[in-house]
């Protein structure tokens, strides 16, 4: 899963980063050395990290805080849609999904 992760944040780092910071913003990390990673990560950039700081990130930092896929279309789960999935409905789905579902019940 975590080569998975890094590989998709490699080649969308501008999406990820902008979810980094909605984490940091949200104190969603308990572990101090993750949040540190991740401001790292915003001010330099994804390349400035050590493999050191990439297990670490990975393993206590992210992991938790990742959705592959929508559980409703499994389309793979947009980074803008991520933080809302997660922290705010926690219903794991991306945002179209959520319109048809809130249409459904209204």
């Amino acid at each position: 899963m975590h080569s998975k992760i890094l590989k998709r944040l490699k080649s969308e780092p501008f999406q990820f980063i902008s979810y980094l910071n909605k984490l940091v913003n949200g104190n969603r990390f308990e572990d101090g050395e993750a949040l540190e990673i991740s401001i790292q990560m915003i001010k330099e950039g994804p390349d400035s990290l050590s493999d050191e700081q990439w297990a670490i990130f990975l393993e206590n930092g992210i992991c938790d805080k990742y959705i592959d896929i929508c559980e409703k279309c499994s389309e793979q789960m947009p980074w803008s849609n991520m933080y809302s999935a997660i922290f705010i409905h926690t219903d794991h789905l991306c945002a179209n999904c959520r319109f048809i579902e809130n249409k459904i019940i209204d």
